[in-house]
Order: C-alpha cells, then structure tokens, then sequence
C-alpha cells in the first residue's frame, strides 16, 4: 500500500513540475515547434538516466524507485523511461531491440495520436 501512495505523490510533483517546465519552455520560445515538450523529454530523460545510475549504485530500496522512476519521472514524462528502457538494451547488446524500441515507440505512438484524433473528430460529429 506504501509504493501505491508514494507512487501518486511521484505522479503529482511529476505532473505538476511537467505543466510548468513545459508551460514556461514554450512561452521562452516564439516558435511553434513544441520546446516546452521537448525540453520535459530531454530533461526527463537525463534526469531519469542520471537517477537510475545512482539507484543501482547505492541499491535504492523498491519504494523509493518506484517513488522516483514510476511516480516522479512518470508523471514528468514517459519519455524518460522510453529512453532509459532503450539504453539498457544498447547496454545489453540488444541494438536490433534498441533500435526497434525506438522505431516503434515513435511510429505506433504517431498513429495511435492520428487514430485517437480521428475517433474523437468521429465521435463529435456523431454527438452533434
């Protein structure tokens, strides 16, 4: 029951620490590129990478990962862990995974977006 707790903790400092991060990245920017976003997935991912590599050195409980990489960097991004997933395979020797980790984290994530915009556009017009 403690890790579901420290889990929604994690999930709500990560989440509110995204919307800001990100808010203020982009209104920084006068592009339309989206850098708030990318600045939460770079941030993420190097915060995650770095947190990790602590963890193992000095053998983090399982309360307290789940606290940082599931709740905090969750809510933060899932993008941290797509990366940090992705390293250990390179890690490993799994480049052919690795590099199938990236191709289809970002080709299914791209089409599921397009399917749920279709959907949600379907399901307006059929409310209407």
């Amino acid at each position: 029951m403690i890790k579901v707790f420290l889990l929604i903790i994690g999930g709500a400092i990560g989440s509110a620490l995204r919307f800001g991060v990100s808010t203020w990245m982009q209104r920084s920017m006068l592009y339309s590129f989206p850098f708030g976003i990318l600045s939460v997935n770079v941030i993420g991912s190097f915060l995650i990478g770095f947190c990790w590599s602590i963890a193992e050195a000095y053998n983090f409980s399982i309360n307290t990962r789940a606290f940082l990489f599931t709740g905090l960097f969750g809510g933060f991004t899932t993008f941290s862990s797509f990366a940090l997933d992705t390293m250990v395979l390179m890690r490993t020797g799994e480049y052919k995974m690795a590099l199938l980790n990236v191709l289809a984290s970002n080709i299914l994530g791209l089409i599921a977006v397009f399917l749920g915009i279709i959907l949600g556009k379907n399901i307006i017009t059929m409310i209407k």
